[in-house]
């Protein structure tokens, strides 16, 4: 049996912000680092609570500078967004994600899609590798765009 190498990359496709906290009022208070912008802002206001506001009922002046809040929220860095890439599957969208490793493990199940197809050839279409396959196929989380789903 003569098995192809297939070309399965994990590789980072894009990048998503890093939000925390800082707080002039509470320097040894930092807010959570997240990538969730909701919960970023839901520690910042939850925080920000905790203070009453020293503007309260002041009139703001056209042309000066409003003043800052102390609890604030701001961008503190990105991190990489990785995804599988399978250069024999043109339509295939790979699963992806901000853990490495679990996106290596995406590459590991579509590899075996690649193995049970394989398989499934050499063995003439039997039945159990038609199922082997399938399952396979079900259990990869990635998406082949080619598939009709709506008619």
């Amino acid at each position: 049996m003569t098995t192809a190498t297939t070309t399965i990359h994990v590789r980072a496709v894009a990048a998503t912000p890093l939000y925390g906290a800082t707080c002039d009022l509470c320097p040894s208070w930092s807010g959570q680092v997240t990538d969730d912008l909701d919960a970023h802002m839901w520690d910042v206001r939850m925080h920000a609570a905790q203070h009453p506001d020293p503007n309260a009922g002041a009139l703001w002046t056209p042309g000066s500078i409003a003043p800052l809040p102390p609890t604030r929220g701001q961008e503190v860095g990105e991190v990489p967004v990785y995804r599988v890439i399978c250069d024999e599957c043109p339509g295939y969208e790979g699963a992806g994600g901000t853990d490495h490793d679990r996106v290596t493990t995406y590459a590991e199940l579509h590899q075996a899609v690649h193995t049970a197809y394989q398989l499934m050839r050499a063995e003439y279409f039997a039945s159990p590798t038609i199922a082997a396959h399938r399952a396979a196929v079900q259990a990869d989380p990635g998406r082949w765009g080619h598939f009709r789903t709506s008619w």
